[in-house]
């Protein structure tokens, strides 16, 4: 169907179809506890076709250095990425954002509770921190 779909899109209404997909349910209210799934163990990068983090940022150019962080959790929330986010649904921050700027730190400083940790100069300015 979503093929058929893209086709009639892209091909006979050249993209100006006149309707729009409701989603009435923000990606939130969607996610699901971590403890209904099993994790995924990817393969190790093999420096042919797949390479490290820090390889792909430093191919991608993106420089920080003179500017604030345009990342930040607001005061009101600052708590729910230790109490909400890494126990219920194990950070899914970590894995939506390709350029891992936000890690968990393993809770050493913080009585045994992982604290996030915002790498803001890693952003490659992809937006998926915008969508979820």
């Amino acid at each position: 169907p979503g093929t058929v779909y893209a086709g009639a899109v892209n091909h006979v209404l050249k993209g100006r179809e006149p309707w729009t997909l409701d989603n009435k349910d923000p990606d939130s209210a969607k996610t699901q506890p971590a403890n209904l799934f099993e994790p995924i163990d990817y393969p190790k990068p093999d420096g042919k076709l797949t390479f490290d983090l820090l390889s792909n940022l430093a191919r991608s150019g993106t420089n920080h250095e003179e500017q604030p962080s345009h990342l930040r959790i607001k005061e009101d929330k600052a708590s729910v990425p230790h109490e909400v986010s890494f126990p219920e649904f194990a950070a899914p921050e970590q894995r939506f954002c390709p350029a891992r700027v936000y890690e968990y730190t393993d809770g050493s400083e913080a009585e045994g509770v992982p604290q996030l940790v915002i790498n803001s100069q890693n952003c490659v300015h992809c937006k998926c921190c915008s969508i979820k």
